[in-house]
């Protein structure tokens, strides 16, 4: 994607989760200096928040912030889809569908909420997609620095 959009940060993909062993001598230099990890460093993920605010919640409220917007891209996968470089649409379009029962429930949860803006047309085969986003609503996100505005632009 580098050579497409020449403003990327960054322009190789990982096509399966195996070419990160395979071709490791490719990607970790990449990955480390995009980071700017050094050669030694090892990432630790730590999913404890118990620090985090009070017991794990922060209430970005009391830092005088308004409420927060989140993005979710296909950026990493769920183990039964390739990664995003190899998907093709209809691969895509069930990536998606799989993960609104997720969406479903975070929206469902009173402290979560929100809202579903998708940027797929439809679901193929006349099924429309209830979630995809108008122009209006994607201006006004893209204004507000929340939506990504468009890469052919």
């Amino acid at each position: 994607t580098g050579v497409e959009n020449p403003s990327s940060a960054l322009g190789c993909y990982a096509m399966t989760p195996s070419d990160y062993d395979v071709l490791n001598a490719f990607f970790d230099p990449v990955i480390r200096d995009y980071h700017g990890a050094a050669a030694d460093a090892v990432h630790v993920t730590d999913w404890d928040a118990s620090d985090v605010g009070e017991n794990g919640v922060l209430d970005m409220s009391t830092l005088g912030l308004d409420e927060l917007s989140m993005r979710v891209r296909v950026g990493r996968n769920l183990t039964s889809f390739n990664l995003p470089g190899a998907m093709n649409q209809a691969e895509r379009i069930e990536f998606e569908k799989t993960m609104l029962a997720a969406f479903d429930k975070l929206i469902s949860m009173e402290e979560y909420g929100g809202q579903v803006y998708s940027l797929t047309p439809d679901f193929g085969n006349g099924e429309e997609n209830p979630n995809k986003i108008s122009e209006e609503k994607y201006q006004e996100l893209v204004d507000a620095h929340i939506m990504f505005k468009n890469m052919d632009d």
